[in-house]
């Protein structure tokens, strides 16, 4: 007996040495059925038939797919020999073991049991009720058919003891299925979401989100063996038709986290986007595990702001407001070009001449520069939610801030044919347009450096705030803006930008507006 208890308290220090590395799983119980001889060592009995009926549970995960398990058996067993009838006994037992699982399908276990055996009274047979203690041990090879199924082959040493000799002594030997009951009546998840990191939704931006990213998502893979063909999705009701793939993975090991930046191919009904509100959004991950095909979602709420909703973390993206094919944009356009149709003709600063005409034109209908308080351009804070106004609004409501001027103005220039460019310096925004002219050229009709050589252009810097004014002095105070700043200031030009942040023009934008006719005369 001393034996017995010292091999049992030796293999419970074995157990929880094993157990320092190791983590608290979910309740992962499994129920194993074990057809098992036993060979009989020292017995007229020649072997014993075993059913061995086993609930286990696996608390414990070591070093990522290792198991430490514990089980509550029953074993009725039937004595075999010659000439003798069989005799039944029971064995209740507890068992912990520990499963070494080297690849995704295959693994070793190894388990130490203790418990009662008894053998109920026969009177027909004058056999008298018999009890005692029982403890043993298996070694197990096991095959991972799925997540729910094991297959097994096993032997073992059994010991049923009794006084003054034992009982029996058996060698086993058997096959074992096991079922899984956790995955088998629940259904459990094989990745776990990390975190989700997401940015706002920018309506304007839709076409630019579906290579550009505005968010990540990282996720763990949670099971105990490789998982394969993975396949990660992105699906927003609301603004897309079909999701969108956005990762894939061949593997991915056991504990590995992988993440996928978020992008989505929105359709242009987010541009009917009012107010900001929350939107559902859900991530779905798809995976081959054991051969298994899983699935997993995820859903989540993205904030999704207003159309006219942009931020300045990249200035290129005030671009995607300037559009060339805004309906009141298109009216005006085709109304100066009626107009200046004979001096075009004849004037070698065609572009200059457009540009008088656009300023004399906006001045007439009452265009008019109005400071926004709530503008935070001027504030320099490039995380912060700014509101623009598409051209058609500019001209609707008569007037706007930098910004606004400057994607109108650009966006008349570009309805004609003559590119333009944003001019940001500290807490400022204009504009400037391609003279078409040499830096000769452009000496005799601008004046000496009175422009900006950039990419091969001579750009002619124009500040639009002062609409009320003269032309002459939006291009003195343009080139001056520009001279003030050398070491901040940038020009970008517009189609440079669209490049990355495509024009959008909003289907309302063609309103009847009255063209100021006598502007031009």
């Amino acid at each position: 007996m001393r034996k017995i208890k010292a091999l049992c308290f030796s293999a419970i220090l074995v157990l929880a040495a094993f157990s320092r590395p190791c983590s608290v799983g979910a309740l992962d119980f499994s129920i194993r059925l074990m057809p098992t001889y036993e060979f009989a060592m020292g017995s007229k009995t020649d072997g014993v038939l075993t059913g061995i009926f086993c609930l286990d549970w696996s608390p414990f995960t070591v070093r990522t797919r290792d198991e430490i398990y514990f089980s509550v058996q029953l074993s009725p067993s039937i004595t075999l020999a010659h000439n003798v009838d069989p005799v039944l006994f029971y064995n209740f037992a507890g068992a912990a073991g520990y499963t070494f699982r080297f690849t995704d399908r295959m693994s070793v276990s190894g388990e130490i049991t203790a418990g009662l055996w008894t053998m109920p009274e026969d009177a027909k047979r004058n056999l008298k009720t018999a009890s005692g203690i029982s403890f043993g041990a298996k070694v197990s090879g096991n095959y991972y058919i799925s997540p729910v199924f094991k297959a097994s082959v096993f032997c073992g040493y059994q010991n049923y003891c009794y006084s003054p000799k034992p009982f029996l002594q058996s060698v086993q030997a058997g096959l074992g299925i096991s079922i899984n009951l956790t995955r088998s009546i629940f259904k459990s998840d094989v990745i776990n979401t990390q975190e989700i990191e997401t940015e706002p939704l920018f309506p304007i931006f839709y076409a630019h989100y579906d290579t550009s990213s505005f968010g990540k998502v990282t996720f763990t893979n949670i099971e105990k063996n490789d998982l394969t063909d993975v396949e990660i999705s992105v699906f927003i009701e609301q603004f897309m038709s079909v999701p969108k793939v956005v990762g894939t993975y061949g593997k991915i090991s056991p504990g590995e986290e992988f993440s996928v930046d978020l992008t989505a191919f929105l359709n242009e009904s987010i541009m009917n986007q009012m107010q900001k509100q929350l939107t559902d959004a859900v991530v779905t991950v798809s995976c081959k595990n054991l051969g298994q095909q899983n699935s997993y979602e995820n859903h989540f709420f993205l904030q999704t702001l207003t159309r006219n909703s942009m931020s300045w973390e990249d200035d290129r993206r005030a671009a995607a407001f300037v559009s060339a094919k805004d309906g009141a944009v298109q009216r005006f356009s085709r109304q100066i070009s009626l107009a200046l149709k004979d001096k075009i003709e004849t004037d070698s600063s065609a572009n200059r001449l457009y540009a008088k005409a656009i300023f004399d034109v906006l001045k007439a209908y009452g265009i008019n520069y109005v400071i926004d308080p709530t503008s935070v351009f001027s504030t320099s804070d490039t995380v912060a939610v700014d509101f623009l106004q598409f051209p058609y609004q500019t001209l609707l409501y008569h007037g706007g801030d930098c910004d606004d001027l400057s994607i109108l103005n650009c966006s008349l220039f570009e309805a004609l044919g003559i590119q333009t460019a944003f001019i940001t310096i500290p807490g400022h925004i204009y504009m400037a347009y391609d003279s078409g002219l040499t830096a000769t050229q452009a000496d005799t009709v601008y004046g000496k450096n009175k422009y900006i050589v950039q990419d091969g252009k001579v750009w002619i810097p124009f500040e639009i705030t002062v609409s009320q004014d003269t032309f002459e002095l939006g291009l003195k105070l343009g080139i001056r803006e520009w001279n003030k700043y050398p070491e901040e200031r940038k020009l970008i030009p517009i189609h440079e930008a669209w490049t990355e942040f495509k024009p959008v023009t909003v289907p309302e934008s063609d309103v009847s507006l009255q063209f100021p006719k006598d502007a031009l005369r």
